[in-house]
């Protein structure tokens, strides 16, 4: 039950990003560099205090599941390398997700990003050798349909929004191979010392993105500005991505990624009270859909009261 609180907590905590994202008026790349800059500053504060701080290519032999390479008394452990590569994809799913906010709508973006489960299915079934569950696709299809219906009147494809939408597609494919790499990545370290190479390796792209482009760092930006950074650092990153990617060694991750499609309903109603924004109607009966589908994917574990380990 310990772990079904921790995702929902993820799931709330990551439904504020679009909400401090706006807020912001800084240009994603730099927005991106100072969220997980921060937040890996952090990390690496608490695996100091904590004296957990080591190389993360050495390890003791006989200390990893991974097929190690000799090195002295040390292994190089390959796993460091799915962490990297986590970490790559983590900032590709974030630069594109945002690139197809700016340059399609953003129930486009929303419901082209819903493509995200069936990646992260086929991903698991091939890689990881996750077995697809009947119910998943269930709780998917349900979920997907209550979350058209919440998004259906806005959607628009015209041709000019052509590179966003695709973009938003890719960014669910991205997003998928981040988690199947986080997860491989998982089965060696630690979830801290795992997420502070992760957002490390993250924030050193956005801020070669952001030299590229010509972003700047620090003048010119607004107080609220720095304030959502602070935010987006505590809330959606710490606790939401921290918390999935702690769950991600215990859940399969088609599970994972099908909960995710509660996220735009759960960001609406929040836009709603900060921002006075107007709710679709059918958004309550939108809602019950998405909230029948995640509770049909979980049914199981509220059952029992426990995840398989």
């Amino acid at each position: 039950m310990a772990h079904i609180i921790i995702y929902f907590m993820a799931l709330l905590s990551l439904s504020t990003s679009p909400t401090w994202a706006k807020l912001n008026q800084m240009p994603p790349e730099v927005l991106g560099f100072w969220r997980l800059s921060m937040a890996a500053l952090l990390l690496f504060g608490y695996l100091t205090f904590k004296n957990r701080l080591k190389n993360p290519f050495k390890m003791p032999v006989g200390s990893s599941k991974s097929t190690p390479t000799q090195l002295g008394p040390y292994i190089i452990n390959r796993n460091v390398f799915w962490i990297l590569i986590s970490g790559f994809f983590f900032f590709l799913h974030l630069w594109t997700y945002k690139y197809a906010s700016k340059n399609t709508l953003v129930s486009n973006t929303m419901i082209l990003f819903a493509t995200n489960p069936i990646f992260a299915s086929i991903g698991s079934l091939l890689f990881l050798k996750e077995k697809f569950k009947p119910r998943v696709g269930v709780a998917y299809v349900l979920a997907l349909s209550g979350l058209a219906l919440f998004l259906y009147r806005t959607l628009n494809f015209a041709p000019e929004q052509k590179w966003g939408n695709w973009s938003a597609v890719i960014s669910a494919l991205f997003y998928a191979v981040y988690m199947i790499t986080g997860k491989k990545a998982r089965e060696d370290f630690e979830n801290i010392d795992y997420a502070f190479l992760q957002y490390l390796t993250c924030a050193i792209c956005f801020a070669i993105t952001s030299l590229f482009t010509g972003g700047v760092f620090f003048e010119g930006y607004t107080a609220i500005s720095w304030y959502s950074v602070i935010a987006l650092v505590l809330i959606p990153t710490l606790i939401g991505h921290l918390g999935l990617t702690y769950l991600v060694k215990f859940m399969d991750l088609s599970v994972l990624s099908c909960g995710k499609l509660v996220e735009p309903i759960l960001a609406s109603i929040i836009a709603y009270f900060v921002f006075n924004e107007v709710v679709m109607d059918g958004a309550g009966l939108a809602f019950a859909m998405t909230a029948a589908g995640v509770f049909i994917l979980f049914w199981p574990q509220i059952k029992s009261a426990q995840f398989q380990k």
